[in-house]
């Protein structure tokens, strides 16, 4: 758990004089603890020694507050946010001197609206062109290929949540989801949380909504209304054939669906029945945060 943190840093700056002079404050971040993003408009109150001030962090999550030249002289810190729960202590106390006149005091704060609810977004594929898809395809072996865009610049309304094309080469089958809905976004257990390429706190993506499901190659089959889940795990770059490391290989789970009777139509997973994703063999699944809601 990401706790309080405090450090002191000394700094002798340059006058226009040519002489030495104190730059003194007190600077630091606020972060949320569920993601580590910057918390805007926290409030950071300095008093002691006769003196106040305030400053509110910006959207980096920063503040500062400048401090009199006065030495040694201690103040205590206290943070305000209106809502959420400090992890740890809202108030630290600090103490400046010619040594250490510059003072970072780090807070986390839990709970905050928004918080933990910071939406994503995927692209797929990138590593061969399917001609039955007509899109850039990822791929799990010569049997599957899949590729599209879930929840395109984290809005839902570009074509209706994105378009997510799977080919199914062994059964003949082409489903295509039209109308989605990122349903959450999180990460792995067991590895490091977040993407690096793009930087995003998240690694796996699960969305659902409504699609077509349509046979290929001879298979006479169509079905003008199907259901689907899927879940897309972007655990590494590069993400399948040039990463060494099987554990962050790239993962994707498809389920489609009668949405009536919820009878499986079509799926892809690694064990019968319980919705784990498979590790692709090709391509690469990338999630984003561009364009998404911050705190």
């Amino acid at each position: 758990m990401r706790r309080m943190m405090v450090r002191t840093v000394v700094a002798v700056l340059l006058a226009a004089s040519g002489g030495p002079a104190l730059a003194c404050h007190l600077e630091g971040r606020v972060i949320c603890e569920e993601l580590g993003l910057p918390v805007e408009g926290a409030t950071v109150t300095v008093t002691g020694a006769g003196f106040t001030a305030s400053a509110q962090t910006d959207g980096d999550g920063y503040y500062v507050v400048s401090m009199p030249e006065t030495f040694p002289a201690s103040y205590e810190a206290t943070l305000t946010t209106g809502q959420g729960t400090i992890v740890g202590s809202a108030t630290q106390p600090f103490t400046l001197t010619p040594e250490a006149s510059i003072v970072a005091v780090d807070w986390v704060v839990g709970g905050l609206p928004g918080c933990g609810r910071l939406g994503c977004w995927l692209t797929g594929g990138g590593a061969k062109f399917s001609n039955i898809a007509g899109v850039l395809v990822a791929e799990r072996g010569p049997k599957v290929s899949f590729g599209g865009n879930v929840n395109p610049s984290c809005s839902p309304e570009p074509g209706m949540g994105g378009q997510w094309n799977h080919v199914d080469h062994e059964r003949r089958l082409f489903f295509q989801g039209s109308q989605i809905t990122v349903d959450r976004c999180g990460n792995v257990e067991g590895i490091e949380p977040g993407s690096t390429s793009p930087v995003t706190p998240y690694n796996f993506i699960e969305f659902s909504g409504t699609g077509r499901l349509k046979g290929i190659a001879g298979n006479k089959l169509d079905r003008p209304l199907v259901c689907f889940a899927a879940r897309a795990e972007d655990r590494n770059e590069p993400g399948s054939s040039g990463q060494r490391d099987g554990a962050y290989r790239d993962r994707y789970f498809l389920r489609v669906f009668d949405c009536s009777t919820g009878a499986t139509l079509l799926v892809l997973e690694t064990t019968a029945g319980a919705a784990d994703p498979v590790v692709i063999t090709d391509g690469n699944l990338q999630l984003h945060a561009s364009s998404c809601a911050t705190p």
